[in-house]
């Protein structure tokens, strides 16, 4: 029995006494692994570190040499608002920078990306936007920027920005108006004989604008062109992006040119009511006229200050001479329908100025013009005899006054040439400036 009991001993001891040991390999292997891997993660920063030692950030590379060739490609992420009134337009770009950088080669064939807080102690470029009036750069949740430094010393140095960028525009022809906003980019302090600037691909550098969607405007072409910035210290290089945009029209067809429209073709229904409703004509002319008004204001508010006529001016203008001139022509009507219901006591009766007119006839004979052949020529002792006027338009040449009796005549020939002169307008209008 001693001896059973001694080898179960045995055997316990040896299960027991090895799992330790077993525990204590395997901690020993991970604690070896685990230094390996701290190792291959600290290597690049070991490099860095040698990289940067005796590094300048405040000296550009090949100081005293040629001047830094920069490249440049741009991203338009968005365009969120174009101005007339502040002549603007805000625009969100994710913009990169090329360029070499001799004394930050490092052996190997693969790039590396690093924090882009690393750019303080790297020199980059001092590119601004020259027309820029405010701007910024993303920092949610971390700084928006991007560095990435390749083996022959190239970095690549991307941010993203958003500015709001001034836009000389010429209204001219609003709103049917074609703008050109610039997006320029030049050096601050670098001239021509340290730096360079350039697109990276041509045209083919600006990408994403083929995809950007604008209430009023379609974006249908640009340029990317490189020049230089001449100022009192110097030639400064200079980057430029022109965005051409046109504007679209059919949300002022339906917001200002139809209602104007309807206005006026409403200011003539006038011409088709009785000239003794006067209550009638009256209100329908001044509504117009009123209603008007309050367009022209309303579109004026709109748009900038300045000293040159626009095309929505003249059409706002002559439409609302078009409602004037509807309602002064009532005004007509109604003065021409009193003065003959009405006279006043120092004129004569009808009666009495057609006797005085038969007394004149005879007294100082007046020629008849050609008979046409359909009645003969009334002559009687040397004499000819005068036809007398038409019922409905009686003309006295006393004083040079021609008096319209018919009222009636005025709004049937006012039916005829507003419609038509309106029309002939639209026609010159709409070929002067949309074509």
């Amino acid at each position: 029995m001693s001896g059973q009991r001694a080898t179960v001993l045995l055997l316990v001891f040896a299960i027991f006494g090895g799992i330790p040991n077993s525990v204590r390999a395997q901690g020993d292997e991970e604690a070896a692994n685990g230094r390996e891997e701290e190792s291959a993660a600290t290597q690049p920063d070991v490099k860095l570190t040698a990289l940067f030692r005796g590094y300048d950030p405040l000296i550009r590379p090949n100081f005293h040499g040629k001047p830094v060739a920069v490249q440049m490609s741009m991203t338009i992420a968005s365009i969120d608002q174009v101005s007339e009134v502040d002549m603007d337009y805000t625009v969100t770009v994710l913009m990169r920078q090329y360029w070499n950088d001799p004394r930050l080669k490092f052996p190997g064939n693969r790039s590396m990306s690093l924090d882009p807080r690393l750019a303080k102690k790297l020199w980059v470029p001092d590119t601004f936007l020259e027309n820029s009036k405010s701007s910024y750069l993303h920092t949610v949740t971390v700084d928006n920027a991007l560095i990435r430094l390749f083996p022959d010393g190239s970095i690549l140095y991307g941010m993203r920005i958003t500015a709001k960028m001034e836009c000389e525009m010429d209204l001219r022809k609003y709103p049917m108006d074609e703008q050109s906003c610039p997006f320029i980019l030049e050096s601050y302090g670098y001239t021509t004989e340290d730096m360079t600037y350039e697109w990276r691909d041509g045209e083919k550098s600006i990408s994403g604008l083929k995809d950007i969607r604008l209430s009023q405007f379609t974006i249908y072409d640009y340029k990317a062109l490189q020049g230089y910035g001449d100022y009192e210290t110097g030639r400064y290089p200079q980057l430029a992006l022109h965005i051409h945009m046109q504007r679209n029209v059919v949300f002022f067809m339906l917001q200002t040119y139809l209602p104007c429209i309807l206005i006026v073709i409403l200011s003539w229904v006038s011409f088709f009511i009785d000239k003794d409703s006067t209550p009638a004509r009256v209100a329908l002319g001044v509504t117009t006229v009123l209603t008007m008004t309050t367009l022209v204001s309303g579109t004026r508010a709109q748009l900038p200050k300045i000293s040159y006529i626009k095309a929505i001016d003249v059409y706002l203008v002559v439409c609302f001479v078009f409602v004037f001139a509807a309602l002064l022509e009532y005004a007509a009507v109604n003065y021409q329908s009193r003065y003959y219901k009405t006279p006043r006591k120092s004129r004569k009766s009808k009666k009495t100025e057609i006797e005085e007119f038969q007394l004149e006839e005879k007294k100082a004979p007046l020629a008849v013009p050609e008979n046409d052949g359909s009645s003969a020529p009334a002559a009687r002792n040397g004499t000819t005899r005068r036809r007398f006027p038409s019922p409905k338009v009686l003309t006295s040449f006393r004083g040079g006054r021609k008096i319209i009796e018919d009222v009636n005549d005025i709004d049937k020939f006012s039916r005829v040439l507003f419609p038509c002169t309106f029309a002939v307008f639209n026609a010159i209008y709409w070929i002067t400036y949309a074509v």
